[in-house]
């Protein structure tokens, strides 16, 4: 049975809001450096499919009660290590490149199997999922690790579990 050790080989691309106009083809060519922020993200970051909302719906011959899925869920929250230059933080920093502030739409493009290094290829299969970020909550101070932000991530009504990239 193959098997994956699952230590770097997770990608992570933040992408603006109108760089993706098809959850179904989003361009390898999106997915740029600048946008790879895996070198940065905890592996407490949640992002994800969540169960369906559903309705019993069945008919008067059923024994037992059915349940149908109506509407997909996903959830997520950003955890990222915070960097910083001379006690300033930096171009790559979670703050600058993803969100300082509430109300920043984007999308999280999540790819596993490869190296966070490997450039994006086409019919590469890859999860999309678009955000608007919530208020980042910053911390630091506490003697706990790195200083980090987490970033809630609140849905907006799109996602793929199963996109694959495109030229």
């Amino acid at each position: 049975m193959p098997r994956m050790v699952d230590l770097n080989a997770t990608t992570y691309w933040w992408v603006d809001a109108a760089t993706i106009t098809d959850v179904e083809a989003v361009s390898a060519a999106a997915l740029t450096a600048p946008a790879n922020i895996s070198e940065y993200v905890v592996a407490s970051t949640k992002i994800g499919p969540t169960s369906s909302d559903t309705i019993s719906e069945k008919s008067i011959t059923d024994v037992a009660n059915c349940l149908v899925p109506v509407t997909g869920n996903y959830e997520g929250s950003l955890v990222a290590f915070r960097d910083f230059t001379a006690g300033v933080p930096s171009a790559t920093d979670v703050l600058t490149t993803v969100a300082n502030t509430a109300g920043v739409t984007g999308w999280i493009v999540r790819r596993t199997g490869f190296a966070a290094t490997v450039a994006a290829a086409a019919a590469q299969p890859v999860e999309v999922y678009k955000f608007m970020t919530d208020n980042p909550q910053p911390s630091a101070g506490s003697g706990e690790g790195y200083i980090k932000a987490t970033i809630p991530l609140l849905p907006q009504g799109v996602f793929n579990a199963a996109a694959v990239l495109v030229v």
